[in-house]
């Protein structure tokens, strides 16, 4: 039995951009931004998904490959009222599920079936000093996400440091979150049901990484599945144990300016905002804003599996927004995000800037007054 194309159920959405033609969309669209073709744009994109459910066009490998043109950073969104990334990411899934395919986005889809990450990856060192910390039975789970597992390693260490107890899946399992971004929507259920199963088992899970926060708690959802425990980002947590006094930060920022990144998964898609600013101004830094901030940040352009298929034009948006961090006149850039603090880096070579995740800051900068 065909599948009636998901794409049909959100005509109106379409056909209300098209009318529109407000353009909006375009201002921080971080491919359009290096690419210049209204095409990337949502508006662009919508004009394209017009002229299929009009029967002008039909479905093929350069479409999918147009569309995959996207980091699902949902700047388009902000400014329109309407979940553009579900959209084209509908699109994305009605086109894989045609038969069409990018390469690059199923080996990553297979390595999460296989390995449980799209790294392909086998194993997770976790240096000895936090085997102690690690209780199974724990009601706290830490979920750092792949990327802090596989390749931002110092992130996750950081956040063990942190924690004073939990439990730690011994074999990765991804949210699935990039096979949802890049158009999978099946494989993303499957993946995510079977995460379900593990965090039902806890009362609170902590994550470090933006996108599996956004996944679980916005996404999931979406996707009809609702998780049992509290789901906080790294950044909520850390917020939460110094409203408690529970830890202490000392000033190791005093004398230095620094700005931050709002990652679009935990800043534009779910407001946080404010809790990695207090954080950080809690370390004595003095936190001076790029101009493009909170709601209207500039994508660090690693998202939606962009970076896995055009890793130097993310580069190039790295390249962008690390040029507006250094004009604020910092010299440390951070952020709350592995993935960003991955592409920021390969970005803002040879600028002078160094790229930090908040909990790497704050892994240097606790202490618990009792124990001095």
């Amino acid at each position: 039995m065909v599948k009636e194309p998901q794409i049909n159920k959100y005509r109106d959405e379409i056909y209300t951009c098209v009318r529109s033609r407000c353009g909006f969309c375009f201002s921080s669209c971080p491919i359009f931004l290096i690419k210049g073709l209204e095409t990337y744009t949502s508006r662009g994109k919508s004009m394209i998904i017009k002229a299929y459910l009009e029967g002008k066009i039909e479905f093929s490998q350069e479409l999918l490959e147009r569309f995959s043109q996207c980091t699902n950073c949902g700047f388009c969104t902000t400014n329109c009222d309407v979940d553009r990334p579900e959209i084209f990411n509908a699109f994305k899934n009605d086109m894989i599920n045609a038969g069409f395919r990018i390469n690059e986005h199923q080996r990553i889809c297979d390595n999460i079936t296989r390995q449980g990450n799209p790294y392909g990856d086998n194993a997770t060192i976790v240096p000895t000093k936090y085997w102690g910390k690690i209780k199974p039975g724990s009601d706290l789970l830490f979920f750092a996400g792949c990327t802090a597992r596989y390749r931002e390693t110092s992130i996750l260490h950081s956040m063990m440091e942190i924690l004073d107890e939990f439990d730690f899946l011994e074999e990765a399992v991804c949210c699935g979150s990039v096979m949802l971004r890049a158009g999978n929507t099946d494989e993303a259920m499957v993946q995510a049901l079977k995460l379900k199963e593990i965090l039902d088992k806890y009362e609170t899970v902590v994550t470090a990484c933006a996108g599996c926060y956004n996944m679980i708690v916005e996404q999931y959802p979406k996707l009809g599945i609702d998780v049992r425990p509290k789901i906080l980002h790294s950044s909520q947590y850390i917020k939460k144990l110094l409203d408690e006094g529970r830890i202490h930060l000392s000033k190791i920022g005093a004398g230095t300016k620094a700005t931050y990144h709002d990652p679009c998964h935990i800043g534009r898609m779910t407001g946080i905002f404010e809790n990695p600013r207090a954080i950080i101004r809690a370390m004595g830094f003095e936190l001076t804003e790029m101009p493009r901030n909170r709601e209207g940040a500039l994508c660090c352009g690693a998202g939606g599996g962009y970076k896995a298929i055009d890793g130097e034009s993310a580069k190039r948006i790295a390249n962008e927004r690390s040029l507006e961090a250094k004009g604020t006149g910092s010299r440390l850039l951070i952020t709350a995000c592995p993935f960003c603090v991955r592409n920021l880096k390969d970005g803002s070579v040879g600028m002078g800037i160094n790229v930090v995740d908040i909990v790497e800051l704050v892994a240097q900068a606790i202490y618990h007054p009792d124990a001095i």
